[in-house]
């Protein structure tokens, strides 16, 4: 290979990360290391060996090509942990493993290295980290969320944050919602939260943040009306929330970021996991997970999971059952192609209660004291929510040669769900048997509504890791297409009976008419291209895609539709430097954009509505260290934002604007082998800068202005009685916010802290050695404290979550 060619090298493109650290130091320190798995590499080229290792494991090498240019490596075979594999290739070779901060690979001379000699060997254990893999504890490295590609988060421009499998079980968490309660910038709370019946989350004060499953977008239905999938987190092996614009890589978004959900995947290490729960509420709960090679070659793996619950709510008359099963196979015919199929069926059917309440008897003392927080405010024989879900797809990747990766991930979600109930009402009115306004009775508003949402999603990547002089590049070369169909249609009972909030008389009969409905189509093709540049200790990413989307609205019922056709370019850059001792600085600048359905006052469709975000933060990985710390700074700038067009009355105008500025801070850490933090704070202003509707200068309601959590636990291990017992505890605090986007009639919800707990015990280290039995309580809301989480009105309140226990036995073998 002339010095002089500007070509690719056969090495994997490594995103370097800060000093290398020698190999056998590290080996003292990173839990990592001693992870293992098979390798089968014949003796050959010693680049062409590297380069197999690296991709086989997930790592990623950075090296200048003449370093290893004719130079070969011995056969090496046998279970090796991937550090080991790359060191055995390297005997003889007079160049020594560096690993960097992040864990990148490079190559030093023997001079400059500490070796590691090993002789064939045999070790079990699990296969090292990567970005779509498994984490041992809270502290994930690696990310395929933020890239497409497998990256180290300190190499990601943006701030990611990571819930990893170990931290879903931790914390107790019975849906995606409940996972993401210790992670700063997201709140929660109101219809959705209280309701339970699907995940809306709130993302940097922009809302709904939009989910994804395994990287492809999932149907969602717009609000309250339903026809959302929702994912039982006992699918999932990690959730990643991706802060800020994301458009490059994702297309149309909202501007505060996306959450993505993945899968458990098939493996090659065995699975066999049985569990029976229960808890308060009613609850009982049954689930498994198997997965494992199916021939002795391993070319065919397998998973298989499953779960379900019956169980009842705080609230009266509420009740909610659920089943799903989630099949998965992966073939690997050769080293350099590798085909997942998979999918999951899921149904759900209950009582829901919407729960929204007024503000007056629930932060505020009424005549009557206050409203029971868990008071039924629907209709028993009514109230009723029935869900069929459904998502099924594949995963393809190809090795066309060292530099060259063609892959493909294809997916069909379906859902079909009904949802009936009488809603909140929006005033209080006279007592019927006294004549007084003694704000105790208040109208409904009867909703019976159907919706049946699918989405088809392909996304296609070419993949290139090369160098061009001392710079390696990841390229990605990628084209998705986006089809989604929304049908719904709407029965309304706009005057049903009143009710008693705090002496309710329930089967009262309902009306339901006026029917409204709509057939809402959307397409987007997008064509992106990012590359990850790295040269010493800098890293560039580099993003740009041009989007078609076209939006068809029908109201076949009103007569109305509209078509709406955008295209759009959006930009995404980030630099950063990785010092020696782990510390990792960073500048962003990231773009979205999200087309509108409807016209203004002259008949011509709404463009765009668009997102802007600068961010600067440091990221922080100690070398040799299992913790990982992140702060950023970010803006947010959302345009063309619908409002009332002052000229026009009943039409809306773009010149709406609402930005968001704040300050995020996390830290995880698996301090030991057995104690774990997790912390975080941010502080978050939400405004809106430009409205026409008198919400100009003011905070959105519900967007509490500072939040904060922390969560330790200690296991005790060792030769102690107490050896297996394990003891959580969690605190998470919300500042007090708007409860009404309006000076009129503002008012404020409380601050409030909560506290969670969790006890756990392992039989396999106890005295009683009773192998791979774990029982685990958890507690949420450990006073039982009664508190307002969110309020968007004076009439829309809803109580935080009372003490909930779940109580699971695990039993693996």
């Amino acid at each position: 290979m002339p010095d002089s060619m500007i070509r690719p090298s056969l090495l994997a493109l490594a995103i370097a990360l800060g000093g290398a650290v020698p190999l056998s130091a590290l080996a003292q320190n990173d839990s990592s290391v001693s992870a293992t798995q098979m390798f089968d590499i014949a003796a050959g080229d010693l680049g062409e060996s590297l380069s197999r290792i690296a991709r086989q494991s997930g790592r990623v090498l950075s090296v200048k090509p003449e370093w290893v240019q004719g130079k070969q490596a011995p056969q090496v075979r046998g279970q090796f942990t991937p550090e080991q594999a790359a060191s055995y290739a390297l005997r003889g070779s007079g160049l020594n493993l560096s690993i960097t901060a992040g864990g990148t690979w490079s190559l030093v001379p023997a001079a400059q290295g500490d070796a590691l000699e090993l002789g064939a060997t045999q070790i079990t254990g699990q296969s090292a980290e990567n970005a779509w893999g498994p984490v041992v504890g809270y502290v994930a490295k690696r990310t395929g969320t933020a890239t497409k590609t497998d990256t180290s988060v300190l190499e990601v421009p943006q701030t990611i944050n990571i819930i990893t499998r170990d931290e879903i079980t931790a914390l107790g968490s019975q849906s995606v919602t409940q996972a993401l309660r210790y992670t700063p910038g997201i709140t929660g709370g109101g219809f959705s939260d209280r309701v339970g019946i699907f995940d809306e989350p709130t993302s940097r004060g922009y809302s709904p943040t939009p989910l994804y499953l395994d990287g492809l977008h999932l149907p969602y239905g717009g609000g309250s009306t339903g026809g959302a999938l929702q994912i039982d987190p006992y699918l999932l092996e990690r959730i990643e929330v991706m802060k800020g614009p994301s458009s490059v890589l994702y297309g149309q978004n909202q501007p505060g970021g996306l959450i993505n959900m993945v899968s458990k995947r098939p493996t090659e290490t065995p699975i066999r996991e049985l569990k029976l729960g229960g808890g308060s509420q009613d609850r009982r709960a049954a689930a498994f997970d198997f997965g494992g090679p199916l021939d002795d070659q391993g070319e065919f793996l397998y998973r298989l999971t499953g779960s379900g619950f019956d169980k009842n709510g705080e609230i009266d008359y509420v009740e909610q059952q659920r089943f799903v099963l989630a099949p998965s196979l992966t073939w690997s015919p050769n080293d350099q192609t590798r085909l997942t199929l998979y999918g999951h069926y899921q149904k759900d059917n209950g009582v829901p209660e919407a729960q929204g309440l007024p503000a007056i008897g629930t932060l505020y003392s009424s005549p009557n004291g206050r409203i029971k927080r868990s008071r039924f405010i629907g209709e028993p024989d009514v109230n009723a929510y029935d869900r069929e879900q459904y998502t099924f797809g594949y995963e393809l990747s190809h090795e066309l040669n060292d530099v060259w990766t063609l892959k493909q991930n294809s997916r069909y979600a379906y859902v079909d769900d009904h949802y009936r109930a009488p809603l909140h009402g929006y005033r209080f009115v006279t007592n019927p048997q006294t004549g007084v306004d003694d704000q105790r009775y208040q109208t409904r508003y009867g909703v019976d509504w159907k919706q049946r949402n699918k989405v088809f999603g392909v996304d296609n990547i070419a993949q290139a890791t090369f160098n061009t002089f001392d710079v390696a590049h990841t390229l990605l070369v990628g084209v998705d297409y986006y089809h989604s169909n929304s049908k719904f249609l709407g029965l309304y009972d706009r005057n049903p009976p009143i009710i008693d909030l705090y002496d309710p008389v329930y089967g009262q009969p309902m009306n339901f008419g006026q029917p409204f409905n709509w057939d809402n189509t959307t397409t987007q093709t997008g064509l992106y291209v990012q590359d990850q540049l790295k040269w010493d200790n800098w890293f560039l990413t580099l993003g740009g895609r041009y989007d078609w989307a076209e939006v068809d609205t029908r109201e076949p019922i009103a007569g109305n539709f509209s078509n709406v056709k955008d295209e759009k370019f959006t930009g995404r850059a980030g630099l950063g430097y990785s010092f020696d001792n782990g510390v990792t600085p960073y500048v962003s600048y990231s773009e979205s954009f999200l087309p509108l359905s409807g016209t203004d006052s002259d008949g011509k469709p709404f463009e765009p509505s668009t997102g802007k975000q600068v961010e600067a933060g440091i990221k922080y990985q100690p070398p040799g260290q299992d913790s990982f710390v992140q702060l950023s700074v970010y803006e947010i700038k959302q345009q063309n934002v619908l409002t009332s067009d002052l000229d026009n009355a009943g039409f809306y105008s773009q010149v709406g604007e609402l930005r968001s500025r704040g300050v995020e801070l996390e830290g995880k850490a698996n301090l030991t082998d057995n104690l774990g933090v997790i912390a975080s704070v941010s502080r978050n202003d939400v405004t809106y800068t430009k409205d026409n509707d008198g919400r100009e200068g003011r905070h959105p309601a519900g967007t509490p202005p500072l939040t904060a959590s922390l969560w330790l636990d200690y296991h005790f291990i060792g030769d102690t009685p107490l050896a297996g017992l394990g003891l959580g505890l969690g605190a998470r605090y919300v500042r007090s916010s708007d409860g009404s986007d309006y000076a009129e009639d503002h008012f404020s919800i409380p601050s409030y802290t909560v506290y969670d707990g969790m006890i756990s015990y392992d039989l396999q280290q106890s005295p009683l050695r009773l192998k791979g039995v774990k029982v685990q309580m958890n507690l949420q809301n450990l006073e039982d404290k009664v508190y307002v989480s969110r309020c968007t009105s004076d009439v829309d309140c809803y109580y935080g979550d009372g003490r909930t226990i779940t109580t699971d036995l695990t039993y693996n073998w």
